[in-house]
């Protein structure tokens, strides 16, 4: 992963036009894809850069659409369904980049279950 790739692709994401003020979420991003990365998997491969931006925009929207939840009204606050069609991208662009990159990342959503006196145990 190369934080310069990433950082130009994420400017390419977002519009911003200097991506460097958001280092801590490309950090951030570099390092949760560290995490999910399998062991045999090449941390160069330039797909990662790609999943790397895609991470921290969300990241980015997740914030931004908590902020965004009250609306100041003449009445007072009030809260209000989002409409942050930026956070709704990021997720699906992130989705895609997952899709992408599947074959050099650990299986996220695996999950134990079993059956006993018809009570689920989890």
């Amino acid at each position: 992963m190369d934080i310069q790739q990433i950082t130009e692709i994420f400017e390419l994401m977002t519009g911003e036009q200097n991506g460097d003020i958001y280092a801590q979420f490309l950090n951030l991003a570099m390092y949760e894809v560290g995490v999910m990365l399998r062991p045999d998997a090449e941390s160069s491969d330039y797909r990662l850069n790609f999943l790397c931006a895609a991470v921290a925009f969300y990241r980015i929207q997740q914030m931004l659409a908590a902020r965004e939840r009250s609306a100041v009204t003449y009445a007072g606050k009030i809260l209000k369904e989002s409409q942050n069609s930026a956070y709704a991208y990021s997720k699906l662009l992130l989705r895609d980049y997952l899709q992408i990159c599947s074959d050099l990342l650990t299986s996220q959503n695996f999950v134990f279950s079993s059956f006993s006196s018809k009570e689920e145990i989890i």
